[in-house]
């Protein structure tokens, strides 16, 4: 675990963020966002050159960040994940839960192996993660956990992958059943629902479906799932992590239980 240097201040100046999943995609555009904000940074991931590439990134804009490779969909990593950021910033105030995967397996293909692989890192992992991180926003009397969900949670039908929609309904449900049970504590818990986004998660979709099943070629199929988005175009993580800067701001202090869809006029509710 390595520590940077230090921005200061603005909606999240002199709080702590720790990000699972943080070496690309989403996870690295919320870690970035956050320390905009001011937040300290601890960001974890499966790869250690990812995380070396995002710890340059921070030394460069003079940002605080303090890393470690956890496997979110492993029970006993929480507590371990959690500790490390308790011993390096001494506390935890915002929790991002944003570590996940899809395997493209459908209906009624689905392995157990599938299965299996999928809910832990989408759903177990993450609930644990979450349950680690209230014992110690109890404790200070107040936290932020925000649990990133998805468009196959909200709207089901049309999924690549049975076991991913389940897990992803499975994160927005225990999203409030944690909002609930934590809000006399002072900590609130959202989640947010990307659609489409430019990440190397639908890149493997794009790969595993558009060139090995479409013959499609590279690219393509991604592009082409832009034709259903009501905005016109797939989304960013930056797109993504605009929403979860606000969850985490003082600004959300009243939003609790709830799940904000990103998906470009994808799924409305």
């Amino acid at each position: 675990m390595n520590e940077k240097k230090v921005p200061t201040g603005r909606s999240l100046a002199g709080k702590v963020a720790a990000i699972t999943g943080a070496g690309s995609g989403n996870g690295r555009a919320i870690a970035r966002r956050l320390s905009m904000e001011g937040a300290l940074v601890f960001a974890s991931d499966l790869r250690q050159d990812l995380l070396t590439a995002l710890e340059g990134e921070f030394d460069e804009a003079g940002s605080v960040i303090a890393s470690g490779v956890f496997d979110a969909s492993k029970v006993g990593d929480a507590e371990r994940f959690v500790t490390a950021v308790m011993d390096r910033f001494g506390r935890i105030d915002i929790l991002v839960n944003n570590a996940g995967g899809i395997r493209a397996e459908p209906f009624p293909e689905v392995s157990e192996d599938g299965w299996d692989w999928t809910v832990d890192l989408n759903m177990k992992g993450p609930f644990f993660y979450m349950q680690e991180a209230a014992k110690r926003m109890v404790r200070q009397g107040e936290g932020t956990i925000i649990n990133v969900a998805s468009q196959a949670g909200v709207s089901g039908p049309g999924t690549f992958s049975p076991p991913y929609a389940a897990s992803k309904a499975a994160v927005i449900n225990m999203t409030k059943v944690a909002a609930e049970k934590l809000a006399g504590d002072g900590v609130t818990v959202n989640s947010v629902a990307p659609g489409v986004v430019d990440t190397a998660f639908n890149w493997v979709l794009d790969e595993q479906i558009g060139v090995n099943q479409m013959g499609l070629s590279p690219g393509e199929f991604l592009k082409s799932r832009a034709d259903g988005i009501p905005l016109g175009r797939i989304s960013q993580p930056e797109d993504v992590s605009n929403v979860v800067a606000f969850l985490a701001s003082p600004d959300a202090s009243y939003i609790t239980g709830e799940t904000i869809v990103v998906t470009g006029g994808m799924a409305m509710r």
